[in-house]
């Protein structure tokens, strides 16, 4: 697959996920956390595009900026 100049990172996926989704991911060295999206966008890094999302988390009912493709689909909204 060969990128675009315009393409951002996460932008082939982003189409996967809405708000309300339950999703799961995990960081280095922590369990696997499950929550639900709230918010989708995107943010200006090292001259690129990123997008990310913001979950509310099921186990700790904190709020995490996760990049869209270190997320898992757990369960698509109604």
């Amino acid at each position: 697959m060969t990128l675009k100049g315009t393409d951002s990172l996460g932008e082939n996926i982003s189409s996967q996920f809405n708000c309300c989704d339950v999703v799961a991911w995990k960081d280095l060295g922590q369990e696997t956390n499950i929550g639900i999206i709230y918010d989708l966008y995107t943010v200006q890094m090292g001259g690129r595009e990123i997008k990310k999302a913001k979950v509310c988390s099921f186990r700790d009912s904190l709020d995490y900026d996760v990049l869209l493709v270190g997320l898992k689909l757990v369960s698509k909204a109604r």
